[in-house]
């Protein structure tokens, strides 16, 4: 059960399947798991390789909405769970839902898929390797713009709220969706696209995923009634009104709709490989092994170390409860 605290910073809204339960393949062709392997050096080549042009125009009929409606829960099978990718946000339910397109179908007909016929742009419109989840006010932000309109826009909120990976993915998902289905790109977001790329690390071009077992922290948009820290659990439970939240919040608020959680620091974490490679040193540098009465005496900055941990060792897990040295 995951432990929630609500923080009082402006947030965007996303939204979040009440399932994830596997599907049939029906509506929405199954991205390929080629496309989602890709490497950063294949994305990078990928990119090369694209054709530049000018964008063009597209006078074609609109595709409905239809064609992709209803694909929230296959969307979020993609990330394990209910994830924002561009800003890690996760959202309890689907009451302010969008599905985005990464690669915007307005930009797609421009970039060559207008001449394709009506039959791919349906195809496009539903391919949920071009689909993810994103608040209304990055979708609304990012609109149709490209990597280059968006990298050089005075203010973008869509630019400002990418986490980096975020980034990274939606800079490498252009060139797959764009490289799946012959587009083009012209040549200042084909320059934008590449500088992105070369600035990211190798996890970062892949799907972002929901982590299982983290922490989350409530992030709610205009939330100023609520103050102070609130004990909430379960996160990811659907929420049909606001009034449970309330309860479980023990605040009223006519802002608890716009509630919306995102992965919080683990400040064990983020200094256990410190501490413990620390006291592993200081154990080498006197001769000592790595007993728990040797840590004990000479590394007080240790807690109980946990399964995966650097000084984790099944011989100092008496009881292998995946927690070593419980005296500390």
């Amino acid at each position: 059960m995951f432990r929630l605290t609500v923080w009082l910073t402006a947030t965007f809204l996303v939204f979040v399947p009440s399932s994830y339960a596997s599907q049939d393949d029906s509506g929405g062709g199954s991205p390929s798991p080629d496309y989602e392997q890709w490497s950063r050096q294949e994305i990078l080549s990928a990119l090369s390789g694209l054709q530049v042009s000018p964008e063009g125009e597209c006078e074609a009929e609109g595709v409905e909405s239809s064609t992709w409606a209803g694909l929230q829960d296959r969307i979020a099978e993609l990330h394990d769970g209910p994830l924002s990718p561009y800003d890690g946000i996760v959202f309890p339910n689907y009451h302010y839902v969008q599905i985005e397109h990464i690669v915007a179908r307005k930009e797609a007909d421009e970039s060559g898929l207008c001449n394709q016929g009506q039959e791919k742009r349906e195809e496009f419109a539903a391919d949920l390797l071009n689909l993810t989840l994103a608040p209304g006010s990055l979708n609304a932000s990012k609109g149709d713009r490209d990597a280059h309109d968006i990298e050089t826009a005075e203010t973008s909120l869509f630019r400002e709220n990418l986490t980096e990976h975020g980034r990274c993915w939606w800079a490498a998902h252009t060139v797959r969706v764009k490289e799946k289905h012959m587009l083009s790109v012209d040549a200042d977001e084909k320059s934008s696209l590449n500088s992105i790329l070369e600035d990211c690390v190798e996890a970062q071009v892949y799907r972002p995923k929901l982590a299982a077992g983290t922490d989350w922290v409530f992030r709610a948009e205009f939330l100023v009634e609520l103050d102070g820290a609130h004990a909430i659990l379960q996160c990811s439970d659907p929420v049909a009104d606001a009034s449970s939240l309330e309860q479980a919040v023990g605040v009223a608020s006519p802002h608890l709709s716009s509630i919306a959680c995102v992965q919080a620091v683990d400040p064990r974490a983020a200094r256990i490989a410190d501490v413990q490679n620390a006291c592993i040193q200081v154990l080498e540098s006197k001769n000592l092994s790595v007993t728990c009465g040797n840590i004990q005496a000479n590394c007080p900055d240790v807690d109980p170390i946990l399964e995966g941990e650097p000084l984790y060792g099944s011989g100092r897990d008496g009881d292998s409860d995946g927690v070593a040295c419980e005296d500390l």
